[in-house]
């Protein structure tokens, strides 16, 4: 009889380790069929070449849908097209890598997004016992499958708080790419002006040249004096060094554009010969047009919003976490004397020391942390706008200023030049007086290059890609 009871007690405990090895390979194959497989990127200078390249196009297709930015105009940009500063601006937003880089925390927050939605595994359990001693009919086995319930009742908060983190991500990327088309603009405006410069600077050489070269003749040929033509050299060289390095700004302004667009260094730049910004009126060196609807429509300020917001869900998700650790569970189990059992079981973790206070107050410091940055940021984003406003007023009284020098100098030198023809005056004061007329069209030109620097910089300030009709007006 014994003999038998040890022969049934082998048999159950082969076929239970059967079972037991089928289960296990069944959950073995349910897991591997889930799971994400891993690929290599290997992080060559191959790849990274790739990476920055710019796609070869005859035509880049710039669609508001494919940006971040609502605000940018969708636009076609043809090859070879010259880029106006607007058009630089979209551009810039398509092609800059720091942007390219930052696009890819989109990802993330879709990633963190889908975490927080994801449901509790189940927990399945079996343990089995197989009797050393006394009069057992089998062996015993116990399987269990239970559920913790305490994520699903901070799932919803936490969806929640993830959703507003990921649009929290969108606008924050959309202001940098604000930041970026403005830049971009700004430049655009710079190097125009620049060019303009360049010209005029380049007429006065072609003029001084041109005098040097007849005084020299006459120095020759004794009829001019040694400080005539001296004077005609100063002003020559005086004007080639203001060149140069108008020169060199531009090419270290044509740089940061390229960088801003994510193209090469020596990739060729065609600017449109347009004007400088439209000279705002008086209607819009006012702050309070600008700062009318302003935390509704800065990006920087959005983000920070739907961050406060992000933040209050997880505060919620924090206090919902008070909830004890609950599991619930049906288990079936059967003993040596074959009596098998069908039950169900709760496991309650008590909250006597720990019950999710130090989560709350983190979120609860977050929150308040937020919401004193969303203060700060809409009082600097509003100070801001009152000191770009308060410059362009200033230099709007600037610019009349030297208007009316340029027009009495340009009208003076025409006289100096016929007193000069008539040796009426000396040479080095006529030079010296076109030395300040040249210095102050400089000036001006430089001035305006300000003025549509600083009304991009009003844009961007105040989240408007362009002024409206109505605030365009002459100075």
């Amino acid at each position: 009889m014994a003999a038998l009871d040890a022969q049934r007690v082998r048999a159950d405990l082969s076929g239970g380790v059967g079972r037991v090895i089928a289960w296990c390979m069944g959950l073995l194959w349910l897991v591997l069929a889930g799971c994400a497989h891993y690929r290599a990127r290997p992080l060559t200078p191959e790849a990274v070449k790739a990476a920055l390249a710019v796609r070869p196009a005859t035509t880049l297709w710039v669609r508001r849908a494919h940006l971040l930015l609502p605000s940018l105009p969708p636009l076609i940009v043809h090859k070879g097209q010259p880029l106006t500063p607007d058009l630089a601006a979209v551009v810039a937003v398509v092609g800059d890598p720091a942007l390219r880089a930052l696009r890819a925390q989109e990802a993330v927050a879709r990633a963190q997004v889908l975490s927080a939605g994801l449901l509790p595994n189940p927990v399945f359990s079996y343990g089995t016992g197989v009797p050393l001693s006394g009069a057992g009919l089998t062996r015993a086995f116990r399987t269990a499958l239970g559920l913790p319930i305490q994520s699903l009742v901070t799932r919803a908060p936490r969806v929640k708080g993830a959703r507003l983190h990921a649009q929290a991500v969108d606008l924050a990327i959309a202001w940098q790419e604000w930041q970026v088309a403005a830049r971009a603009k700004a430049l655009a405006y710079a190097l125009i002006m620049g060019r303009a410069e360049r010209r005029l600077l380049a007429r006065e050489i072609r003029a001084l040249r041109h005098s040097v070269a007849i005084l020299a003749d006459g120095e020759a040929a004794g009829y001019v004096t040694l400080g005539v033509a001296g004077a005609a050299r100063l002003a020559l060289r005086q004007t080639e060094v203001v060149s140069l390095k108008v020169r060199q700004h531009l090419a270290s302004l044509a740089l940061a554009l390229r960088a801003l667009l994510g193209v090469g260094a020596h990739a060729p730049l065609r600017l449109a010969r347009s004007e400088a910004h439209a000279a705002p009126g008086r209607d819009c060196l006012r702050s309070a047009p600008w700062l009318r609807g302003l935390a509704r429509r800065r990006l920087d300020l959005l983000a920070l919003r739907k961050g406060y917001a992000s933040e209050d869900a997880a505060l919620r998700a924090a206090i919902a976490g008070q909830f004890p650790a609950i599991t619930i569970g049906v288990d079936r189990a059967r003993d040596t004397s074959d009596i098998n059992t069908l039950g169900a079981g709760i496991t309650v973790a008590l909250p006597i020391f720990n019950h999710n206070q130090g989560a709350i107050a983190q979120a609860r410091a977050t929150r308040r942390a937020l919401f004193r940055a969303y203060a700060a940021h809409l009082f600097a984003a509003r100070a801001g706008i009152h000191r770009l406003i308060m410059r362009m007023r200033y230099l709007r009284r600037e610019m009349r200023s030297t208007q009316s020098a340029v027009h009495a100098l340009d009208h003076l030198e025409r006289l100096y030049h016929v007193a000069l023809a008539k040796h009426r005056i000396a040479a080095l004061t006529y030079y010296q007086l076109l030395g300040q007329l040249v210095k102050q069209r400089l000036v001006l030109l430089q001035d305006r290059a300000l003025r549509a620097q600083l009304a991009v910089a009003v844009e961007a300030a105040s989240g408007r890609f362009e002024w409206p009709r109505t605030c365009v007006g002459r100075f």
